[in-house]
């Protein structure tokens, strides 16, 4: 049997302030703190801890944080939202924490960035609003920095993949009289590399009001100029718009071949294909 173990534990990290009666003298040096690992696709907290030079916890009483995300090389601000209060008791002094959701994350990219936290004092004047009468930094380690490394990480649960496009269609018209016109598209990687037999290839057909047969070939050989096709699934479209179609199998290439129905005026078109 299989065991493993997974853990649950607070992502906590510890910032000093200087800005308080209780630093008295530096004892403690801290030369840096931990990067921080945060994850797309899910909702990440982060726990602070307030301490002074003497490593004792500071009341956060009667003060706001600010969280900031900074992007490292352009100096951007990509996100910036206040913590929440942990009650102010024996086994949470100095305790606050900030939670970045999976929408929030969602639209940074996976990376390393900064982040700083800032203690503000705010004046309420009313109405939900404020103004903030001063602005203190907290900093990471006992060196002054204010700065510190954090990690996003890929989606937890896989990202989604583009489909590839085709819109290139080769127009074989008729090599002998009474031949049938047809076309066929630009080739399709199937990655072969990353499937298995059990694979499943999913095709969507965007149409004109097409009517006509489309057939899925599908290639083994090797190279990325495949000779040999093998229809797979024939498709029958009668002024249709959209039609869609799955094929499960390790394939190397697939292409598309369609032939409209030349008895009609208006056969329409097949505009695009989208592949995943």
């Amino acid at each position: 049997m299989q065991a493993i173990s997974v853990y649950l534990y607070p992502n906590l990290i510890d910032v000093f302030t200087n800005l308080h009666s209780d630093w008295l003298q530096e004892r403690y040096r801290r030369v840096y703190n931990r990067t921080v690992k945060i994850y797309r696709g899910v909702d990440n907290r982060i726990d602070l801890q307030v301490r002074n030079s003497d490593q004792k916890a500071v009341s956060t009483s009667g003060y706001n944080f600010v969280f900031s995300l900074i992007n490292p090389e352009t100096q951007k601000l990509l996100l910036s939202k206040d913590c929440a209060d942990i009650n102010d008791s024996s086994t949470s002094k100095g305790r606050f924490f900030v939670t970045l959701t999976q929408s929030e994350l969602s639209a940074i990219e996976p990376g390393f960035y900064h982040y700083s936290v800032i203690r503000e004092i705010r004046q309420d004047l009313g109405d939900g609003s404020y103004s903030v009468t001063q602005k203190d930094p907290l900093y990471i380690d006992s060196q002054y920095g204010t700065h510190a490394i954090i990690e996003i990480g890929n989606n937890l649960q896989g990202e989604p993949v583009d489909s590839v496009r085709v819109i290139a269609f080769k127009n074989f018209e008729a090599f002998n009289p009474g031949d049938q016109k047809y076309f066929i598209s630009s080739i399709i990687d199937a990655k072969p590399e990353t499937n298995s037999p059990q694979s499943l290839h999913t095709f969507q057909f965007n149409m004109t009001n097409f009517s006509g047969s489309i057939l899925i070939q599908g290639s083994l050989s090797e190279g990325g100029n495949p000779q040999t096709w093998t229809n797979l699934e024939t498709l029958v479209a009668d002024q249709d718009s959209i039609l869609y179609q799955n094929i499960v199998g390790k394939y190397n290439w697939f292409r598309i071949k369609h032939l409209p129905d030349t008895t009609l005026t208006n056969y329409g078109t097949v505009d695009s294909i989208l592949y995943r």
